[in-house]
Formats: structure tokens, sequence, C-alpha cells
């Protein structure tokens, strides 16, 4: 990226002892566009003693932040945190000891934030060309040393070969999110839900059943900064390895079966800063269950080291149960739910319309206008 002039420095006294010194004032960056903010990061993921076994969700979720933070890097040229991660569907196939690549681009940019498209795409030893998987939307936000959101991004143009693309994309992913809304609104203004108007018709007989409270996880612990900043704030790429890793453990505690994978995340906000200091408590539990898959939702409570406790916004996993061969398995373990626990049943019926919406407007068909 260019600089559209140099910097411009000029010299003022100094109020105290007369000395003179000097101020670099910044000079306006260049006007960006969909193409200057593209990057990409490549590995070859997993552990080569399980190669061609599939691989959990986590690493990928890692690369997939890695790779927005560089676009967001590149674009704005400030450090940038993430804010936002839209739903993300991850039903393609990823197997230890493949090669991952990752493209990211600037689809939408304001004054401090930015939204990065990210296209994950594999290719396996044996095989010649990549195979589009994920695709994902990360809202980046530019910070300055002092951890604060800067205003100084350069302007973002979509008069460019790829520009129109980007924008229909952009659009699209609002009009998504507001559908998305406005299908939940309605729920929180239930209060008298009940177990026979909520829950489905169990599709088989199940051997088992657990209330949610009885299928919880419960962890504490910290985070070291996997970064290089001063102020050690805990990276979002991080966080999310920890989050997935509780929420695939809470699904073969509940099926009782080691083969789970995630297929798919809901949106997932952070609107506070973590540091290595705060404790995080994490309560992991079981909200909805269909035939293979199963929903699982963590509530996280931030613990600081002055005392204060503060609750982020509950993150939401839809997981696969498989078979050692790959191959979908029956969940045998059922959810017990009574009237009296309005909080379960407004989960369960909030994960029942997330279902229906995922299944009815699958993401995947925007790997093809890549």
């Amino acid at each position: 990226m260019t600089e559209s002039k140099t910097a411009e420095t000029k010299t003022t006294p100094e109020s105290q002892n007369g000395t003179v010194k000097q101020l670099v004032e910044p000079s306006p960056r260049a006007v960006q566009t969909v193409e200057s903010s593209q990057d990409f990061l490549a590995q070859v993921v997993g552990n080569e003693s399980r190669e061609g076994e599939r691989i959990q969700a986590g690493p990928i979720l890692k690369l997939m932040y890695d790779t927005a933070a560089a676009v967001s890097i590149r674009h704005s040229g400030h450090r940038t945190v993430m804010l936002r991660l839209d739903r993300l569907d991850m039903t393609g196939l990823i197997c230890h000891m493949d090669l991952v690549r990752l493209e990211g681009r600037v689809i939408e940019a304001g004054r401090s934030s930015m939204v990065v498209e990210v296209r994950c795409m594999t290719k396996r030893p044996m095989e010649r060309d990549f195979i589009p998987c994920h695709v994902g939307y990360l809202t980046m936000v530019a910070i300055n040393d002092q951890g604060q959101p800067t205003r100084s991004m350069p302007p973002f143009s979509y008069d460019s070969p790829l520009g129109k693309e980007a924008r229909m994309l952009a659009a699209h992913r609002r009009s998504q999110l507001d559908e998305r809304k406005q299908s939940m609104a309605w729920i929180e203004q239930e209060h008298n839900l009940r177990v026979q108007d909520v829950m489905e018709r169990e599709p088989f007989a199940r051997y088992d059943y657990l209330s949610p409270e009885e299928s919880e996880v419960h962890v504490k612990g910290q985070l070291l900064p996997s970064g290089l900043y001063q102020d050690r704030r805990v990276l979002a790429g991080d966080l999310l390895v920890w989050l997935e890793r509780i929420a695939t453990y809470t699904a073969r505690h509940f099926t009782r079966n080691t083969h789970v994978v995630t297929i798919s995340l809901d949106e997932i906000e952070f609107n506070r800063a973590l540091h290595a200091t705060d404790r995080i408590e994490l309560r992991s539990r079981v909200v909805y269950v269909r035939t293979h898959t199963l929903q699982v939702t963590i509530d996280i409570t931030v613990h600081t080291m002055d005392g204060q406790r503060y609750n982020l916004d509950p993150v939401n996993f839809i997981i696969l149960n498989y078979q050692p061969n790959g191959t979908k398995k029956r969940i045998h373990t059922g959810l017990r739910l009574t009237d009296n626990d309005q909080v379960s049943l407004k989960r369960y019926l909030k994960a029942r319309t997330k279902h229906s919406f995922w299944k009815s407007n699958p993401e995947s068909h925007l790997i093809l206008s890549f």
C-alpha cells in the first residue's frame, strides 16, 4: 500500500525548558480497494500421526481469525481486534495433514471497523486442486496503542473490478443478519412456554434423557495471550479454540461418543476486551438435540483482577455426531425439559428456530462467487 503524500513535520517550542522538538503529522493514506486488502495464509494442519482423520474445528477457526487479522491490518495500517464473527458453516471435510489455504479480503469498511470475508480451501496430499470448504465473515476493529478504536482508517472504495461483487456480498450479509434477528425477537416476549408446545416430537426411541443442567460442563481458567502486545490482551482466536474444545467435550459427554465435530457456529460478538489477568468461567450445556446433531450453548463469565464480574454473550455451536468411518450416528440421549424451566425452554426454542433458519438458508452457496 502506498501513501498519497509524504508525512509533514513541523517544529514547536517546548513549553517548559525551551527546547525544540519535531512533531510528525501523519499523512492521509490512499484510498483502499477490495484488491489492495487481499491476503492469504496457508498451512499444513494437524498431526502427522493422525493423517486422514477429520480435524476438529478449533485450529481452523484460529487460522480464519489469523487471516482476518492479517487482512484488516493490511487495510487499516493499525493493530486490529475481532468484534464479531457471523454465523459460520463448517460442513466441509478437513483432515489432519491437509494443506489449508485461507484467502481474505475486506468487503465493507467504516471509520474504525471493517468486515473481512475469509474463504477456506483444502487440498489433500493425493489431490491436485483445492476444494472450497468454509466461508466466514469477521468484523474487525482498528485500535490504537491504548486499545481504543482509531478513527484514522483510510477511505474504502468499491470502484474496482472486485468492488461490485464485494458490495453485493456486504448487502447480502446485512439482509441475512436482519432476517435472523427478526426471526428470534418474538421468543424473548414469551413467558409462559410449555414443553408440549416447544419440543419437537422424538424421531425415534432414545435410551437416556438428561436435563440441560445435567449435561453441564463447568470450567474456569485463564488464557495466556499469544501476541506480543504490551497490554496482554487475549486474542479472540485463542478464545475460539478454547470454546470449541469445551463445546465438543460437552457433546462427547452427552452422546457418550468421542467422534463429534463442530459443523456450525452461531453469531459471536466480543464487546469487551479480555486480558491475561482475567479469569474466565465457562458453563457449557446441551440445549437442543436432533437425530444426528445437537446444539451446545456456552455462557461466559469474566472475573477481573480488581474483583469485577461481567458476562459476555453466549456462544452456540452445532455439533455432528458420527461413526468412526465418518457416517452420521444417531444420538440416543435426549433432553428432558419441564414447564418450570423457562430459561431452558427459551433456549430450546431459539435453537430450534436457528436450526430451521440454518437448514433453509445455507451459506455454502457463497463459495461459488469466489
